[in-house]
């Protein structure tokens, strides 16, 4: 018996197997309608040193909350020209080295949908480990860090708080990343 496939039949294999493929392997940023929450989970941060580096050492009113001379801070995507806020999706995130190699790992993700409305509106807050296979996992994830966490080793830091100073800027400091665009 001799099987064949039509044209079309090839190209809904084709399409069917690829998104197979990048589905069980993370593939591109997921992309959400502009209205729907994005709920990130530990695949969205996966590979953030791939991405858009940001120049953070020319930081306004000398935070340092969680600085070092070697913090990073990356950018999923930036906003397109003319927006008023980074749309919801946006993830940031910032790297710094500590002590014997390790790293304090922080996100913020444009959550959207009303969400953390008394603080910094539409923003969730992360901290990140690096696992023995050097994948990311959440630490915690909210509004603020859980009581007795705090945030970058200050105790009484809270996410809002700091980032309520940047709120020209759709409460994201690095105003690098918006400055033509928001």
């Amino acid at each position: 018996m001799k099987f064949e496939l039509s044209r079309g039949d090839w190209a809904a294999a084709l399409f069917f197997a690829t998104g197979m493929i990048l589905g069980c392997h993370g593939g591109p940023q997921r992309k959400l309608p502009a209205k729907a929450p994005f709920i990130a989970l530990e695949r969205d941060f996966q590979g953030f040193q791939s991405w858009e580096t940001v120049d953070i050492s020319k930081r306004p009113g000398g935070i340092q909350t969680h600085e070092s001379p070697d913090a990073q801070e990356y950018i999923n995507q930036q906003p397109p020209t003319g927006s008023k806020q980074f749309p919801v999706g946006t993830i940031l995130v910032k790297s710094t080295k500590k002590e014997a190699g390790k790293q304090d790992i922080f996100a913020m993700v444009k959550r959207g949908d009303g969400y953390n409305a008394k603080g910094a509106p539409g923003w969730e807050w992360f901290e990140l480990t690096r696992r023995p296979d050097d994948s990311l996992a959440i630490v915690w994830r909210g509004m603020n860090p859980p009581d007795g966490q705090g945030y970058g080793g200050l105790p009484s830091g809270g996410c809002n708080d700091c980032h309520r100073n940047a709120r020209g800027n759709d409460f994201v400091h690095a105003r690098q990343l918006a400055s033509s665009k928001i």
